[in-house]
């Protein structure tokens, strides 16, 4: 770790103390070492946000392509235009917020509704990957269909196509698992999911046994009457009928092509004219997004819970073996993060202050983007996930059994919010005064207590001590380190002879790596902990006279806290750490802006935030970052990332984070859908 021990110990005269080993904080360039260009805190942290709108909003551009099940006799929504079954490929919701909000408040409104006959096996992008406006969430897509990030050539005008392209899609991805022999009607993987406001899922064959038509209704309701015209209709008298005719199976669905009138999300239309269910249209689309959030700033919540991970198949482009994209992206946070060759953060650099510098380092993952895989890559993912999907389809997969996504979410539940309790706890420290033993011995009490709390499982107190038993890397340390580094992976060793697949050795050394970083902080600290304790709390020397604080302990406590800061930027749990600072009403939600109910940030009030009106940090943060400023710098500082990325979709949208970073609660009267 390059740090030095002290010479002085804590207390009293030398001769009568237990040398603390406590590290030289004055050390020049003093650092905790963590790689910040390592892709191992991304992967575990993507894992984590499998199928969780949440997570998935707060850091848009997914990375993983995801095998999944969707169980037997789950609801599937449809909305139309018009009284015709779907062509194929076409939409399906699993809420009927979101159907009726995409599709809904027209005058030949139609909700069908599907049924699945038997678990059917589909095929997921995690990130926002059904946003058509942003930079980056349709990365993997567009890398599995076409080899690129921006897709098919365009026509001489190089026109944005937006939905049309939707269609391109779906056909290119339905197309694939066809004729890879992946999946067909009533067998193997049938559809792909995806997220924006909520999960969907493109149906890739409405001739499919799999699913059945349950009703198709055409829910176009009468329009508002001018004030003072409504009629009394009377009411009707419910009846108990028998089970409800199911409409007969659809004749062969044509092929989708590019609709004459794609549909537009509810908050864009200027021609509601006496729709009666405007509002509440738009606001059960927010309901259906925020009720999948799956963490609310250290809630424990569901995510989409109509989908199972098939663990043994999570395949991500953070995986340490696609060099293309890891190496452009380490050349790039090098410079605005101001990291060294090795991934080393050197400090905030320029006119920034070390929380705006931690505060970006946490947030980084948010600007990853796949715009540098290379075709070589891109074409390993593809073969890659077909044997992944043929071994799942054919039952030769061979699997360790773990479910990583619900171990990952053990551990941010275990770590994610003690780890920042514990820092407020260390840096209450500076306003301690060393000439007061008692207040110093109530806060490091107080540390003490949290420490062990998180060592529990893995601490064996020592019965003799010597100078060195509590120093980095004595025999204490290095035991009680790997107890807690390998806590959810000792028995995936090799010499356990428990089967992993490729992709779970890839998960297996995410989880090492991150768990690892986590218990080398929190074993350095809480020896450490233990140390200043035992020797100025715990001996008969100090009961009878008292300790004797040093100054050597402030830059000890500072040691502890820059670890902890550095330890909570590296992993990046940024989502886990935001929330609403006031307990929401019985009709309000915690709200976070999910693509495409961005408009609404113009309505919502507090600093006139819109499009394009950003606040991230001034451009002078970070060394370097200005000449970058165009490609891949912070967002809301002019430039920003890119425009028309991804098949050239306008990005600027992705500018405003006001209301991201600071989540207010949100009730139906602030989606008013006139603007």
């Amino acid at each position: 770790m390059g740090v030095l021990r002290l010479a002085a110990a804590l207390g009293i005269a030398l001769a009568q103390q237990i040398p603390l080993g406590v590290h030289d904080t004055q050390a020049k360039n003093f650092s905790w070492n963590f790689n910040y260009s390592s892709s191992a805190p991304h992967l575990f942290a993507s894992v984590h946000g499998l199928l969780k709108q949440w997570p998935n909003t707060f850091f848009p551009n997914g990375h993983g392509i995801v095998p999944c099940e969707i169980p037997a006799f789950t609801s599937l929504y449809h909305g139309r235009m018009d009284g015709d079954v779907p062509p194929s490929p076409e939409w399906l919701a699993f809420d009927i917020g979101m159907s009726y909000g995409i599709m809904g408040g027209h005058r030949n409104s139609h909700m069908l509704t599907y049924q699945t006959k038997r678990a059917v096996k589909v095929l997921y992008f995690d990130g926002e990957s059904a946003t058509l406006f942003g930079n980056g969430q349709m990365d993997t897509q567009m890398l599995h269909i076409y080899g690129n990030v921006t897709g098919a050539p365009r026509d001489s005008e190089n026109r944005f196509r937006g939905l049309w392209d939707e269609y391109a899609r779906a056909i290119g991805l339905c197309s694939w698992i066809e004729e890879k022999r992946l999946g067909g009607l009533g067998w193997g993987f049938e559809g792909i999911v995806r997220m924006n406001a909520g999960f969907e899922l493109i149906w890739c064959d409405f001739n499919s046994p799999s699913i059945r038509l349950m009703s198709h209704l055409n829910v176009t309701s009468p329009l508002l009457l001018p004030e003072g015209d409504e009629e009394d209709a009377g009411g009707l008298e419910a009846t108990r009928t028998s089970y409800f005719p199911l409409p007969p199976e659809p004749t062969k669905p044509d092929k989708a092509t590019d609709p004459a009138n794609p549909p537009i999300p509810p908050s864009w239309r200027l021609d509601w004219n006496g729709e009666p269910f405007g509002k509440s249209q738009l606001w059960n689309w927010v309901i259906a997004g925020t009720k999948h959030y799956g963490s609310n700033g250290g809630e424990v919540g569901q995510g989409e819970n109509r989908l199972t991970v098939l663990g043994c198949g999570i395949m991500s482009y953070y995986a340490n073996k696609f060099t293309s994209q890891a190496y452009a992206r380490a050349q790039e946070e090098r410079k605005y993060l101001n990291l060294t060759e090795g991934g080393i953060w050197e400090g905030q650099g320029g006119n920034a202050t070390r929380h705006d510098g931690l505060k970006f380092l946490t947030r980084r993952r948010r600007l990853h983007t796949l715009s540098e895989v290379s075709a070589a890559d891109a074409a390993v993912m593809r073969a890659d996930s077909e044997r992944v999907l043929l071994s799942l389809v054919n039952g030769s997969a061979t699997c360790s059994g773990m479910n990583w996504p619900t171990m990952a979410g053990e551990i941010v539940q275990t770590y994610g919010q003690p780890l920042p309790a514990l820092l407020q706890v260390v840096q209450q420290f500076s306003n301690v005064s060393l000439g007061n033993a008692t207040i110093v011995r109530s806060w490091l009490a107080q540390a003490r207590e949290d420490t062990h709390t998180l060592l529990l499982s893995f601490i064996q107190y020592p019965t003799d001590t010597t100078a060195d038993t509590y120093q980095k890397h004595s025999v204490l340390f290095n035991e009680t380190y790997s107890r807690c580094a390998y806590q959810y992976t000792r028995l995936l060793d090799p010499s356990e002879e428990i089967t992993v697949s490729p992709e779970e050795a890839t998960l297996k050394w995410a989880v090492e790596e991150a768990v690892g970083g986590i218990c080398n902080v929190l074993v350095d600290v809480g020896l450490s902990v233990e140390s200043v304790w035992q020797a100025n709390f715990n001996t008969e020397q100090n009961a009878r006279s008292g300790p004797k604080m040093s100054t050597a302990l402030r830059h000890e406590v500072q040691r502890w806290a820059e670890g902890l800061e550095e330890l909570l930027a590296w992993l990046g749990w940024a989502d886990q750490w935001s929330q609403c600072e006031e307990k929401c009403a019985w009709d309000e939600v915690c709200f976070i802006p999910m693509w495409p109910l961005i408009k609404m940030n113009r309505r919502m009030g507090g600093g006139g935030s819109g499009p394009g009106r950003g606040h991230g940090p001034p451009g002078d943060l970070y060394p370097g970052y200005p000449s970058n400023r165009t490609r891949y710098g912070p967002p809301g500082r002019g430039g920003g990332p890119r425009l028309g990325r991804g098949g050239g979709r306008p990005g600027d949208w992705m500018n405003d984070e006001t209301d991201l970073w600071q989540p207010r609660c949100m009730s139906s009267e602030a989606f008013s859908t006139a603007d």
